[in-house]
């Protein structure tokens, strides 16, 4: 087994690290001053570096020591619940999950009251996860995340999801009208943009429409608001085959063309490592999944 510094001196150095102030530790755990301190000494001696720096009267965290804290906050927060899950095991559950915008409003949303029947004893907390983030935030429990380059595998749990294909969609009102028989029929209508670089649309055109490129743009901060614009007839958006399914199925939305190009990123599933511990987690990885393979 891996050798772990005393948990009394992991403990209280989390106790005084979060306070700021060995006094303030000392009264929360019911011990001396003086007992905060030894514990910090002993701590510093089993790891071999300085965790506080003194302002004052009060203690700031090293640099080191910081990094320390993250991961001592997360496993004390696991801990704690699964020793409520043993007490308890049809205890409710709070689950945690960061999704971006497109993806919770065009398809998880229609999907979560299968997940409620099953796991009627997890609540479920849903948190918005911006486009370009590539971790989670600290304060949930799991992210559906779209690009994770930067992620250490050592410490980050990361499930790849199929790759996307873009291709153009519209109203079948617009359709109707004419004038979408081919690509560069494009030019005559408005571009409705989930970006605001318009990449994804200039990739398409480059490779499908010679790079025909309409005069009337509109720019929307993600995908659901530019679908739902091409749903009320204001333009061509970029669909995918996973946010559009619904709305192609239903006919709400139609291809004009076939032609389609490949993302450049992926979404994936994240979480920190320690947190798959925890059978909420495990369970909607596992449901999330199979929801996938269904779509």
């Amino acid at each position: 087994m891996r050798r772990l510094p005393s948990l009394t001196a992991l403990r209280t150095f989390e106790c005084a690290a979060r306070h700021g102030h060995f006094g303030r530790a000392a009264a929360e755990l019911c011990v001396t001053d003086s007992a905060v301190s030894h514990q910090i000494r002993l701590l510093e001696e089993q790891l071999g570096v300085s965790l506080f720096d003194r302002v004052g009267r009060h203690v700031r965290p090293s640099a080191e020591a910081e990094r320390l804290l993250h991961h001592l906050q997360q496993a004390f927060e696991l801990i704690g619940k699964a020793c409520d899950e043993l007490r308890d095991p049809a205890s409710q559950a709070v689950l945690r999950v960061a999704v971006t915008a497109e993806l919770a409003q065009k398809w998880l949303v229609a999907r979560l009251a299968d997940f409620s029947s099953r796991y009627p004893h997890i609540t479920l907390h849903l948190h918005e996860q911006p486009i370009d983030a590539g971790a989670p935030a600290l304060d949930v429990d799991l992210a559906i995340t779209y690009g994770t380059s930067t992620l250490d595998a050592s410490t980050h749990f990361v499930r790849p999801l199929p790759l996307l294909q873009f291709f153009p969609v519209c109203s079948p009102g617009l359709f109707n009208q004419g004038g979408l028989k081919r690509p560069r029929d494009l030019v005559r209508h408005c571009l409705l943009h989930d970006d605001q670089d318009g990449r994804t649309w200039t990739t398409w055109l480059a490779t499908h429409a010679d790079d025909a490129l309409p005069t009337r743009q509109l720019y929307f901060p993600h995908a659901a608001l530019a679908l739902e614009a091409a749903l009320l007839g204001q333009g061509v958006a970029m669909g995918d085959n996973l946010t559009c399914q619904g709305d192609l199925q239903s006919g709400k939305l139609v291809r004009p063309f076939g032609a389609s190009v490949t993302a450049q990123g992926q979404y994936a599933l994240v979480c920190e490592r320690l947190r798959l511990e925890r059978t909420a987690v495990a369970q909607f990885i596992e449901w999330f999944i199979e929801q996938l393979g269904d779509s």
